[in-house]
């Protein structure tokens, strides 16, 4: 198996998860759950391949639970590592190359923006993609080409800088330009073909796009 979700502990619903653990899809992804986000997975019915995390976070009746149908649990007490880092140290060590997170962000601030700098330091190391209930988020890898619908969001976002920039089949396009954080982003800009093309010469260069 070649992909996995990873499920962390941020804002999460049904929807979502069925998106990529409905009867179609579970035999696709291996699960690899993040500490607390065991209790949703648990009150939803589904199993993981994986619980990882400090187990601070996973009630008492969920890990025991998941113990007695030998789901493998992997604790690692790292202060300087947050679930999400050590869900993905996990998943590239299994050499999963398709890796998607749902659950990234929502309860708070600052972890949602540690979880933005963690998925920098990973996303060269495989093809790693956010889920939540409209967007996908990934970092771009120099070029991306994906098909969309007309009118949809699309958001280039500089992290911190990103200089080259060529983007075509927006509204605002763009043409060897460079991108700033707190300068100059590229947020909110809109497909006006249902294909668009993006690419950079150097930096790290965030795609924000509405999936459907």
């Amino acid at each position: 198996m070649k992909n996995c979700l990873i499920v962390c502990n941020g804002s999460l619903t049904r929807k979502l998860l069925n998106r990529f653990t409905n009867k179609k899809l579970r035999s696709q992804y291996a699960i690899i759950s993040c500490d607390g986000a065991s209790d949703f997975l648990y009150r939803h019915k589904v199993k993981p391949d994986y619980i990882i995390g400090d187990m601070d976070g996973i009630k008492t009746k969920t890990l025991k639970y998941f113990k007695t149908k030998e789901i493998k649990i992997k604790t690692v007490i790292r202060q300087d590592q947050n679930d999400l880092e050590k869900a993905l140290k996990y998943a590239l060590s299994k050499k999963f190359k398709s890796i998607n997170i749902i659950g990234f962000a929502g309860k708070r601030f600052d972890h949602s923006i540690n979880n933005l700098s963690i998925l920098k330091k990973f996303y060269r190391k495989a093809d790693i993609a956010v889920y939540d209930s409209s967007f996908e988020i990934k970092f771009i890898k120099k070029k991306v080409e994906f098909a969309c619908k007309v009118g949809d969001v699309v958001s280039i976002i500089p992290l911190p800088k990103a200089s080259g920039i060529t983007a075509q089949g927006l509204k605002y396009p763009l043409k060897y330009e460079t991108l700033e954080f707190g300068v100059r982003e590229g947020a909110l800009n809109e497909a006006i073909d249902k294909n668009v093309k993006i690419s950079f010469k150097s930096g790290n260069l965030l795609l924000v796009r509405q999936v459907r």
